[in-house]
């Protein structure tokens, strides 16, 4: 009976034993469990944080990258806008020294288009021989003249001022030659229009121009240009104030046939400026006839 009982307590304690080996091997696997749990969701909050961490990343850096690109741009558009205001600037200024040039009356443009106003009268200085020019070039003229001939030749005037009474007879007699040779009004107009300017556009009632010839050489023709005196003062002209006013293969500029005989003061600075370019005083001025 003792024995039994002996035996039923080993079992009740084996069992006990059992189930406490039994409770800690659940709760090894509880804690096994819970372990691998523990570091999977470990890993993917590092996963998770580092996915974050990129997307940040990346955002931070477009967002840098965009900023740059802004300052670029809106550096661009400053320089632009700064180069802009400075091209404006300078051609105002250009514009208002082109206007204030056209004012300039030694650099007032007649032609068809920039007739004389009707009023127009210089105050006149006889050179030489009668003719007339504005006083305020009238020297220079003359210093040119001397010029000419101290170098042994001889130029001489062989019309200067012209009131436009004047220029009318000149211009209605033209037209009338070219009548005699057989054109119609409208022909002889036109052509006449190529070497005479229409009362109140020439520049000889402006008391600017002259026309100048060999004595040895008086026609007003393609020949007069092949005379010394001729060649001498389409070289120095520019030297006494003076251009050439239509030169050759310009009649598209001043409407008016090459003239190697007639010169126009301009002044000693516009002078050399207009001669050393090769450009008519229309172009000089940004003018048309």
């Amino acid at each position: 009976m003792l024995q039994e009982n002996q035996q039923e307590k080993e079992k009740i304690m084996w069992i006990d034993d059992e189930a406490l080996a039994r409770k800690d091997r659940n709760q090894k696997r509880k804690f096994e469990m819970l372990k691998k749990i523990a570091i999977t969701l470990a890993g993917i909050a590092l996963v998770a944080g580092l996915a974050a961490g990129g997307a940040v990343g990346i955002f931070v850096g477009k967002r840098t990258e965009a900023k740059a690109v802004d300052a670029k741009v809106a550096k661009a558009v400053k320089e632009s806008e700064a180069k802009a205001a400075k091209q404006s600037s300078d051609k105002k200024e250009k514009d208002t020294v082109d206007e204030e040039k056209k004012k300039e009356w030694n650099l007032t443009l007649v032609n068809n288009t920039h007739p004389l106003d009707e009023n127009y009268q210089p105050e006149l200085a006889e050179v030489e021989n009668g003719y007339t020019f504005d006083a305020r070039a009238a020297e220079s003229l003359k210093e040119m003249l001397a010029a000419a001939r101290e170098a042994g030749l001889s130029p001489q005037i062989c019309s200067a001022y012209r009131t436009i009474e004047e220029q009318k007879a000149i211009y209605n007699q033209t037209m009338q030659e070219w009548i005699d040779q057989g054109m119609t009004y409208l022909e002889a107009f036109e052509e006449t229009g190529k070497s005479v300017a229409y009362p109140g556009t020439s520049e000889h009632e402006l008391g600017l121009a002259a026309d100048i010839v060999s004595s040895s050489y008086g026609m007003l023709d393609e020949a007069q240009a092949d005379t010394e005196e001729a060649k001498w003062l389409e070289e120095n002209c520019y030297k006494y104030g003076f251009i050439l006013r239509y030169p050759p293969d310009k009649i598209s500029e001043t409407g008016i046939i090459y003239e190697s005989w007639h010169y126009r003061y301009v002044g000693k600075e516009d002078a050399k400026k207009i001669m050393d370019s090769g450009v008519t005083l229309e172009e000089y001025l940004g003018e048309t006839y």
